[in-house]
């Protein structure tokens, strides 16, 4: 078959409808960085804490103050502590 004559896989899905809707697709990535949030929230809190004092300093501890006290609450914590004694053996 010439290169001329070849047809794109992604344009023959597209023409058949047959990818993943969008909305599924959102809805995936925001599962992953709400999960990603999750699990590494008390470690985003303490990194917020030992920035340099000021207005950005501020933001940030307010902002993930909820996500510690979520991942603490839900012990998820506890997982990524796991993963990283595994990572470091």
């Amino acid at each position: 078959m010439s290169a001329s004559a070849q047809i794109d896989v992604g344009e023959r899905r597209a023409a058949q409808a047959a990818g993943r809707p969008l909305r599924s697709v959102f809805l995936a990535v925001a599962v992953f960085y709400v999960s990603a949030a999750l699990l590494n929230g008390t470690y985003l809190h303490d990194s917020a804490e030992k920035r340099e004092y000021g207005i950005v300093r501020s933001v940030w501890v307010k902002l993930t103050h909820p996500l510690a006290e979520v991942s603490e609450f839900l012990k998820l914590h506890l997982l990524r502590d796991q993963v990283e004694k595994l990572r470091k053996e």
